[in-house]
């Protein structure tokens, strides 16, 4: 299974890359819980105490995953996830 990640603004900067392929052997599918741990340094800015930091968006092929299970969404081959820090201005 393949899925690709995106981060946009300050975590492009932060993290030195716009996207990843992540690719989990063996699986149809997995949670964004099992993507992001095979991204470390992602996982550690995006959570605290194995909940998401509320004011990350997290988007599974352009649906927010609050409205479906949280870090246990599914995703499949071929899913996108785009992940969006919060946002300032003034």
């Amino acid at each position: 299974m393949r899925v690709k990640v995106s981060v946009y603004a300050i975590l492009r900067e932060t993290l030195g890359w716009r996207e990843k392929y992540v690719e989990i052997e063996g699986k149809s599918s997995a949670t964004i819980n099992e993507v992001l741990k095979c991204l470390p340094e992602l996982h550690n800015i995006l959570q605290s105490n194995n909940t998401i930091i509320e004011t990350y968006m997290i988007l599974v092929d352009g649906v927010n995953i609050r409205l479906r299970r949280g870090l246990n969404t599914e995703v499949g081959d071929g899913s996108e996830i785009s992940i969006i820090p919060p946002a300032g201005g003034g």
